[in-house]
């Protein structure tokens, strides 16, 4: 079994991580890395693609996927949406996957935390946490589905057929050729930034990167509006312009640390135990790239060899102990 994901704030990386822990033969592999190939082909028996929803459809990177996958004759092909979404996603997905002669098997979707705070609030930890009890009963039910390789492609609601068939398309049009371009261009760090790089690194689209240690968002590399930015930025500081972020909460998985995310863009070795943290080692075009945490508050982030440090009264020893070994490692 093969199971692709895409993922910025963690939801559909838990989902992946959650089914995996079901079905233990089966290997995660990111989107985001799949993409850099013109054609994704895979003979597994059994594919699943989990993902968000963006403006009431798939987000772009998950559509190009669907338009480069090929899959064996008999592979069972399941969907999994971390956020309810109409019928019609899945259908758009078989018409993506419509010349390869590939229709999907079983489709899923359910809700999980939200998001996209410049309309909805975070949810709550209690409520975050009644969530996830829903999510791991649906996911019970769903590894029964897919074990038995059984159909299971839900349709929308008669009542949903004006929504979802007129309305639908007129708003996931508007979003996509005029909110989310005007968004794009918004996002801002404000002066809580401490110049870390986080978002540099996490940033699934390359969008970002750091110039005399503040993030810029390139124009000419387009946004995948995973938010990661935003939601793992330690010091909340990555805001949207006249959208209210700086009055909204932030969220991420709580599973999912931000090396997870990075993960999915780089070819990444395992976090290694540290005495006074960890070390993350992952490769970036021709260089390695080392992110790190120190367990008594003081957080550091190497880059390619730099340091930068977001609360300068970590003591010299510390830094000089985490920085040799960090090097040792590099080397």
């Amino acid at each position: 079994m093969e199971i692709y994901y895409f993922s910025g704030t963690g939801n559909s990386l838990h989902v992946a991580r959650e089914l995996k822990k079901r079905f233990p033969e089966a290997k995660l592999i990111p989107i985001i890395r799949a993409l850099k190939k013109k054609t994704i082909r895979t003979e597994a028996e059994t594919v699943g693609i989990i993902f968000p929803i963006h403006a009431l459809t798939l987000p772009w990177p998950v559509e190009e996927f669907f338009g480069k996958l090929r899959t064996g004759p008999a592979t069972y092909l399941f969907a999994v949406a971390t956020r309810v979404c109409f019928a019609k996603v899945f259908l758009k997905i078989n018409r993506l996957m419509k010349k390869q002669g590939i229709t999907l098997d079983a489709t899923f979707s359910f809700e999980m935390p939200e998001t996209y705070i410049p309309v909805f609030q975070v949810y709550s930890n209690e409520k975050i946490r009644e969530v996830e009890r829903e999510v791991q009963k649906k996911l019970d039910v769903i590894k029964k589905t897919i074990a038995a390789k059984e159909k299971h492609l839900p349709k929308d609601p008669g009542g949903w057929f004006l929504f979802s068939h007129i309305l639908y398309p007129l708003i996931t049009q508007y979003f996509r050729k005029i909110r989310f371009s005007g968004m794009e261009k918004s996002f801002y760090a404000d002066p809580a930034c401490t110049g870390c790089g986080i978002c540099e690194e996490i940033c699934l689209s390359g969008k970002i990167k750091m110039k005399n240690g503040k993030p810029h968002w390139q124009s000419n590399i387009p946004c995948t509006y995973c938010f990661a930015c935003i939601h793992f930025c330690p010091a909340r500081a990555i805001q949207i312009k006249n959208r209210n972020t700086c009055q909204r909460g932030r969220y991420h998985h709580p599973s999912i640390k931000a090396t997870d995310i990075m993960e999915q863009k780089e070819c990444t070795t395992p976090s290694i135990k540290l005495p006074v943290g960890f070390l993350s080692v992952w490769q970036a075009d021709n260089d390695f790239c080392l992110s790190g945490y120190i367990e008594y508050g003081h957080k550091i982030v190497i880059l390619s060899g730099k340091l930068f440090i977001s609360n300068t009264s970590c003591s010299k020893n510390s830094i000089a102990s985490f920085f040799t070994v960090s090097l040792a490692f590099y080397y």
